[in-house]
């Protein structure tokens, strides 16, 4: 077979490697939890299969080693579909290894164990296809840097178009398994070319070797091998950092700054194969290329600064394609140059150990198991030491130290005074400016209101900041574009727990997934309004959102939440806790996730939705929140049909009135009524709007009491099902919120004026949600006097009346707040 052919194979199999590490990442994310540590085991397990895989393949590849390579491909596909055997087995014993460790160090070492069953023995057969092709294309060591350079930037440019395509086409049209049925074809379609192209290698039985050749692999080359993985995969983990300060964090998003780092390094290795011809020693190369590469990491910050705008968030409103592009745009602006000489470094470190090469193949497989080695080291030790404790700006900082003192140390070896003169003023240069210059941690709000950064927390999985804004309210935002709540809001927070508290008085236990700020946990605790209430449990997946909460919003907001015995504060994936327990709840409430950020989308789905049935009591409900704010009607459609498929009743409650709603969708196993609401004042409820006038009204004056909960009702979503049924159903298999979600609002904001759903296009939903379910025969208020119903057609009206007034529709809105304030009477006066 030719270069163009052997080329071919490896960008296929470098295609579909990266499709399978995407999506055994979203599986075992979602079996041990999006967390941190659980996503460290499950990355650093893959990479250790690469190592192992290259380091012993290498070994082992010389007599024919196409053959190998075919077989190789299909021991990728054999462990590919074993893999689901193994992941079965898993699912069954692992709630019980959960229950015994949780809490402990030793479940992290479990999860590591359990991650290596299931991507261990695919990664490492990876592992061992270049050096296998290293030793067919290989016929002289002159020629061994300039092809094995050449072969592995061609995998690592199918590796990048496995990114893009597995991102934007496979995912989003086909859905998990059957974008990992198109890897497995596509292993399987390479082993079979390779067993074609091997027939000749029966007679031939090519052995490659070199018998000048030491064998040996140059310590110093060893060295840098290590080095440069450590270096690349720490800077890859902390440039996403620091891009996820700007946008969104989407999978889209995510997928570009990755590819963009991919293309870099395939773009450097197609460099370093070019410099492997120039009749030049190869030291001073190399010296070179560690200088400009070292260079680059220095500058690069400020030319991510540049790329930035000073860290300024995307716009939400952009068409798509602008989105798109100016991601690309952004990333190969930022850290594209920077990766592309980072990318020239290992690859030129082949022909630098040109001249000790017996075996291609065996050569390979130790600088690949090298590399890989460094690889895991450099993302473990930037992503749970540097990061924590340097930041981001000093991650790159002490990586850029790393590289240039190691290329510090080859110049005094190696000789060439004038390099290493300029490698020194480098390092010089890195420690003045990284520590006189202060590179901003965050931009500025939406909105571009200033605020006060009180303190900030840069962990291993996110950039949490606790600030306070001129009014002296206080927020606590993560990456900067996203906020978890202020002071500000703390009514609308606090509600998040009074509304299905007062509808449900009996809850004894609740679970909490997410707390956010503290202030909708801690309105659970308080004694007079919930008696009933014994234990809370509240999940939650980042420890500094926990130590913000806990140090900056005032205790008297989150109600003792962090001393009082009845709560216990869970660092952990809540979906993961729920479906690894036992334990069951009379109430599980899950806090407002913004459906298209990376990995949130599954806390919307049927598979999660189905184990909140299973961990609820008998009468237990689920209460889920939706951000309108931030989905649009299809979002809305998807998310209620899902809900329906697993709850006999679901109903949707308002918990605010004011343009950019937010709504409760409650579900229960058993359909039934809510609680007959307390007997209020009948006279106070009728004076307090005798002569009011609309203009006079904002929707925030709605106090939530237990007494005017049929106010918030906006319909039996269950009774109104027809609704619902054209929409498809959110599943991990075919993540459709995730991955539809980025690209729907921004088609919907090239067209429409209120692009959300909210105001008209949330009163026009509740509207038709009526129609289809009139309230005289709904059996949520069934046993309930008239002003019950009256309350509930007084709120209908009085949304409205507010989003007519927002939008300058004052006929529509006299009418509606005419049929309020009659509907608002007859509650007041009726039985």
């Amino acid at each position: 077979m030719g270069l163009a052919s052997l080329s071919a194979l490896v960008l296929i199999s470098g295609f579909a490697s990266l499709v399978y590490q995407v999506l055994w990442m979203r599986h075992l994310g979602l079996l041990f939890g999006n967390g941190s540590q659980a996503a460290a085991a499950t990355l650093a397990m893959f990479f250790a299969g690469l190592g192992v895989g290259s380091w012993w393949w290498g070994k082992r590849v010389s007599g024919r080693p196409l053959r190998l390579y075919a077989l190789l491909e299909l021991g990728i596909v054999a462990s590919a579909l074993a893999y689901f055997v193994v992941k079965f087995a898993i699912e069954a014993i692992y709630p019980a290894v959960y229950a015994a460790l949780a809490g402990t160090s030793w479940i992290l070492i479990a999860k590591l164990v359990m991650a290596g069953l299931l991507i261990f023995p695919g990664a490492f057969f990876m592992g061992g296809t270049i050096p296998a092709m290293g030793q067919v294309a290989v016929a002289e060591r002159s020629r061994f840097g300039r092809i094995s350079a050449w072969l592995y930037g061609m995998n690592t440019f199918g590796a990048m178009f496995g990114v893009m395509v597995g991102a934007f086409v496979l995912l989003p049209s086909l859905g998990l398994r059957m974008s990992y049925g198109i890897a497995v074809l596509c292993s399987l379609m390479v082993s079979a070319w390779a067993w074609m192209g091997a027939k000749s290698e029966v007679e031939l039985e090519v052995n490659n070797t070199m018998d000048d050749g030491s064998g040996r692999l140059d310590y110093g080359i060893a060295a840098f091998a290590f080095v440069s993985g450590f270096v690349v995969l720490g800077l890859e983990v902390a440039w996403t950092r620091i891009f996820a300060q700007v946008h969104e964090n989407s999978v889209y998003s995510f997928a570009v700054i990755l590819a963009v780092v991919l293309f870099g390094l395939a773009i450097g290795s197609a460099i370093s194969s070019l410099l492997s011809r120039l009749n030049r020693p190869p030291k001073q190369i190399l010296l070179v290329i560690l200088l400009v590469s070292g260079g680059l990491i220095v500058g690069g910050p400020w030319m991510m600064m540049s790329a930035t705008k000073d860290l300024q968030p995307v716009h939400t409103s952009e068409s798509w394609a602008a989105y798109i592009t100016g991601i690309f745009r952004m990333g190969f602006g930022g850290v594209g140059f920077t990766a592309i000489a980072l990318g020239v470094v290992f690859p030129f470190l082949m022909k630098m150990a040109e001249t000790d090469v017996r075996r291609p193949g065996r050569m390979l497989g130790r600088l690949l198991a090298v590399n890989t080695s460094g690889a895991i080291m450099g993302s473990l030790f930037c992503g749970f030491i540097l990061l924590p404790t340097v930041g981001m700006w000093g991650a790159v900082k002490w990586l850029a130290i790393l590289h240039l003192g190691v290329a510090l140390i080859l110049t005094r070896k190696w000789g060439g005074m004038i390099i290493q003169v300029c490698i020194f003023a480098l390092i010089v240069i890195a420690i003045s400016l990284f520590g006189l210059v202060k590179l901003p941690l965050l931009s500025q709000l939406p909105g571009g209101a200033d605020f006060k950064i009180l303190e900030i927390w840069q962990g291993s999985d996110c950039t949490v900041a606790a600030i306070e804004k001129e009014s002296g309210h206080r927020a606590i935002l993560i990456n900067a574009s996203y906020s978890l709540g202020s002071t500000a809001a703390y009514l609308e927070q606090a509600n998040q727990s009074r509304i299905p508290l007062y509808l449900y008085p009996e809850t004894k236990s609740i679970c909490y997934i997410g707390i956010g700020t503290g202030m909708s946990v801690g309105a659970s605790l308080d004694k007079e309004r919930f008696p009933n209430v014994e234990r809370v449990l509240a999940c939650e997946l980042s420890p500094s959102v926990v130590q913000a909460a806990k140090k900056w919003i005032p205790d008297r907001l989150t109600g003792g939440m962090f001393s009082d015995g009845r709560c216990e504060i869970l660092i952990e994936d809540g979906r993961h806790h729920l479906m690894a327990s036992e334990e069951c709840f009379d109430m599980i409430n899950a806090d407002l996730f913004l459906p298209y950020r990376r990995g949130a989308g599954s806390l919307y789905s049927l598979d999660h939705y189905g184990v909140v049935a299973e961990r609820l009591n008998e009468a237990g409900v689920f209460v889920q929140w939706l951000p309108m704010y931030q989905i649009t009607e299809f979002e809305f459609g998807v998310i209620v049909n899902t809900m329906l498929q697993v709850f006999d009743e679901v109903t949707l409650w308002r918990n605010t009135f004011s343009w950019g709603e937010k709504v409760a969708l409650i579900g229960k196993l058993k359909s039934g009524p809510v609680a007959v609401p307390p007997v209020g004042d009948r006279e106070l409820m009728r004076s307090a709007v005798m002569g009011l006038l609309l203009r006079e009204t904002s929707a925030d004056m709605v106090q939530v009491e237990s007494e005017s909960m049929p106010f918030l009702y906006a319909g039996n979503l269950s009774e109104a099902r027809a609704l619902f049924e054209g929409y498809p159903v959110n599943t991990d298999n075919h993540p459709i919120i995730e991955f539809q979600t980025p690209w729907r609002f921004r088609k919907a904001a090239a067209t429409d004026r209120v692009i959300w759903c909210i105001g008209p296009n949330l009163t026009a939903w509740i509207e038709r949600i009526f129609m289809e379910a009139p309230l005289v025969e709904d059996p949520v208020f069934q046993y309930h006097p008239r002003s019950s119903l009256h309350l509930v057609s007084a709120g209908r009206a009085f949304h409205q009346a507010m989003v007519a007034k927002v939008l300058n529709k004052s006929e529509n809105a006299e009418t509606w707040w005419n049929q309020f304030r009659k509907q608002w009477v007859l509650a007041a006066t009726s039985e």
